[in-house]
């Protein structure tokens, strides 16, 4: 996930310029409020200001700064006036200096400080003084919220390589998009992934995963969470059929080796049925049939038809009971199929917690994703079956919402 650091460094310094924008429009006419010698050198800086003579501005606020005997308000008008020319004459040091005297000046309303403290951040983020970027947010957030400002501090938090924060930050927000929709943007989940690994919170790690590739859908996601999965201990290897399926539930079947592979593992499985499904599936997308395998690839979808049209090319293996019954779902007798799992599992599956993750896949593609997502969440143990049928009910939620 290298390309996020560019990413969110162009978001967060578009995010922060209406901040330091907004403070160009200042006022120096209350002149009653000011004594002559500090009113007319800084009315004098507006002009310049406006005319794009920021260098010569920044002479005439320095004469002002220079009274002796300033008010508290005299000094808030000049750091105001020096930090907004001064980011406009591309002096962030000085700038940084005036809004930090301004939020310890004690002379700033709560929207005043807001509106430097976001300013303040954006300049530190500019930067790339992270830490202190997140520091001024930090200040903003006790009473502001712009999510565009605190998401500088998100994007401040990890490009300072803080992690910690950063799963802390977006772990209630994938919590919420996994069970409610709410929209979390691809970036922050690559983030919380990323940042989840590098803190080994195996927990947040999968979750970011399972959401990049229910919303996200992209083979490279996939491929990351089902390492995931394949790599726990315990993991039972029946499972990789399950996981091809999701696969095909998010669209991402996309390569010739992947389609020949679950047409080859349903076969064995005794689902001839659904072999036949995935390997036309393969020829009707142009991936199988074209290449240097193609004959391979043929042989293998007449192979399919064999068992369909009742023909035996030697001693069977022997075929799961539920195995055997989902195969009905898939030859388009999903009554019949799940009736035969249910009965199945009631007397006693080898594997029940493999058994019940496939009936709630038999009820998802018989379009009953209801009762499949009901199935999903009963599903337990730590061979695997559990994580699958936790992201099967996520791709549920995502293309049910």
């Amino acid at each position: 996930m290298t390309t996020i650091r560019n990413s969110v460094q162009r978001a967060a310094l578009a995010a922060s310029l209406g901040g330091v924008l907004a403070l160009t429009g200042l006022s120096v006419e209350a002149a009653d409020t000011l004594r002559p010698e500090v009113a007319k050198p800084l009315s004098n800086a507006q002009n310049m200001y406006r005319a794009h003579n920021y260098r010569g501005a920044l002479g005439k606020i320095a004469q002002a700064a220079a009274v002796p005997g300033r008010t508290p308000y005299e000094t808030k008008m000049v750091e105001e006036m020096q930090g907004a020319t001064a980011m406009a004459a591309g002096d962030t040091g000085s700038a940084a200096q005036a809004y930090e005297a301004l939020l310890s000046s004690g002379q700033l309303d709560g929207a005043s400080r807001q509106q430097f403290a976001a300013a303040l951040a954006g300049i530190y983020f500019g930067q790339k003084n992270y830490a202190a970027a997140a520091g001024a947010v930090q200040r903003y957030a006790k009473g502001g919220s712009d999510p565009a400002v605190h998401e500088l501090l998100l994007q401040s938090y990890y490009l300072s390589g803080d992690c910690t924060n950063v799963v802390a930050s977006l772990r209630p927000g994938v919590d919420a998009l996994l069970k409610h929709g709410h929209a979390l943007a691809e970036t922050q989940l690559q983030m919380l992934a990323e940042c989840a690994q590098k803190t080994k919170d195996s927990g947040a790690h999968t979750e970011a995963l399972a959401a990049l590739v229910a919303y996200y859908p992209k083979s490279a996601y996939e491929a990351q969470l089902f390492d995931t999965v394949r790599n726990r201990p315990g993991y039972f290897v029946g499972l990789d059929l399950d996981i091809y399926r999701l696969r095909r539930a998010t669209g991402t079947l996309s390569s010739v080796d992947q389609y020949m592979e679950m047409t080859q593992l349903a076969l064995v499985a005794g689902l001839p049925a659904e072999a036949k499904q995935v390997i036309d599936q393969g020829f009707a997308s142009g991936l199988l049939g074209q290449d240097a395998q193609a004959d391979r690839e043929k042989r293998l979808q007449a192979l399919v038809t064999r068992p369909l049209n009742g023909q035996n090319d030697g001693a069977e293996l022997p075929i799961d009971p539920v195995d055997d019954a989902f195969n009905r779902v898939f030859a388009g007798h999903a009554r019949q199929g799940i009736d035969a799992m249910n009965a199945a599992i009631a007397k006693g599956a080898a594997h029940p917690d493999v058994a019940r993750l496939r009936l709630g896949e038999a009820y998802y593609y018989a379009g009953q994703k209801a009762n499949a997502a009901q199935v999903f969440r009963s599903v337990g143990g730590a061979d695997g079956a559990a994580d699958i049928a936790h992201l099967f009910a996520i791709v549920i939620a995502a293309t049910t919402q």
